[in-house]
């Protein structure tokens, strides 16, 4: 076996270890809102969310994944340790706020280990700048929307309550199986994809395509580990979402994972990146917000934008380390 082989496996295998990572911090962060519901039994938590997971990027395509991989860094004119850098930085990134027991952005996390990768391996013109306004101004924008659509629908829905009677209510409790489906399909179409880009990437890289394209076999394996890391401590990070900002009943569960829903399968559609992590936390603070703001957690929620505010540099300094470390090592 030659080297360059030996390098995509472990290439692989971070990209399986980062899906696995995602699966216990973004799918805990999914996982809460199901549990505050009060609609799921706990046990039909697990197969409903990979199941819906596993939907969303044959309903709403792979743009996403092509623009984390394409339109941020030039692999093709990147050596493969660039990659492999990038993986392992964001993994080690997502591992440090991991330990803290705070959800990151894996989105953020990616990308800065990414452009530090590339800064670190001398040649600054494998960043394509423009792509990465768009990542970032998409991770912005979605927690803002995020806050936006949930203190909206919030509102909106206790003023129908105050004209619905008890049976009425119960109906309306049911919606809450199509947001959470939304929500997962969202996930799979946006949050999902850059796990399934990379797997695409590397087999294009490793196979010497010139064309990007995405297999059955890069859906398939980033979504078994996905279901691994979930099933191993999604609930973890649940606890801590879910309790920890405001206390949901069904009602506030369905605002918050239809604005989530909204706005993060919107932006699958058109190929933006966003955390679907920091989309329904967002819409979490809207939620609390609209209820009643002296009862959201802000020392939470402060540390929470602080995690957030991090995951972008904490991922470009170990990318810049890692990589100075094996080219000057």
């Amino acid at each position: 076996m030659a080297p360059g082989d030996l390098l995509y496996i472990g290439i692989f295998l971070l990209i399986g270890l980062f899906s696995a990572l995602a699966g216990f911090n973004d799918g805990g962060n999914l996982m809460a809102t199901f549990l505050r519901g009060g609609v799921f039994a706990p046990a039909l938590i697990f197969p409903f969310l990979v199941g819906s997971v596993a939907l969303g990027p044959l309903l709403f395509g792979t743009a996403v994944s092509r623009t984390i991989t394409v339109a941020i860094i030039n692999f093709h004119q990147a050596t493969p340790d660039v990659l492999a850098v990038a993986m392992g930085s964001a993994v080690l990134s997502v591992f440090i706020t991991w330990r803290i027991r705070m959800p990151t952005s894996m989105t953020m996390a990616l990308t800065g280990g990414m452009v530090g990768a590339a800064i670190a391996s001398g040649d600054i013109r494998l960043i394509h700048w423009g792509g990465l306004f768009v990542v970032l101004s998409g991770m912005g924008l979605s927690i803002v929307l995020g806050f936006i659509a949930a203190f909206l629908l919030t509102r909106l829905l206790w003023d129908v309550l105050s004209l619905t009677s008890v049976s009425g209510y119960r109906r309306l409790k049911r919606l809450q199986y199509v947001s959470a489906v939304w929500q997962g399909l969202a996930y799979g179409a946006n949050d999902q994809e850059k796990a399934i880009g990379l797997t695409a990437l590397a087999l294009m890289l490793w196979t010497h395509h010139s064309h990007y394209h995405v297999s059955w076999i890069a859906v398939v394996i980033p979504l078994a580990f996905w279901a691994l890391g979930f099933w191993g401590g999604g609930v973890r990070i649940a606890k801590t979402v879910g309790g920890h900002i405001i206390r949901l009943d069904p009602m506030n569960a369905l605002s918050t994972q239809g604005a989530a829903a909204i706005t993060v399968s919107v932006a699958a559609l058109l190929g933006m990146p966003v955390s679907t992590t920091q989309t329904t936390d967002g819409a979490l603070f809207g939620t609390g917000t609209a209820l009643n703001p002296l009862k959201v957690k802000w020392l939470v929620v402060r540390t929470m934008l602080m995690v957030w505010g991090i995951a972008l540099p904490l991922g470009m300094t170990t990318g810049l380390i890692i990589m100075a470390a094996i080219r000057w090592g």
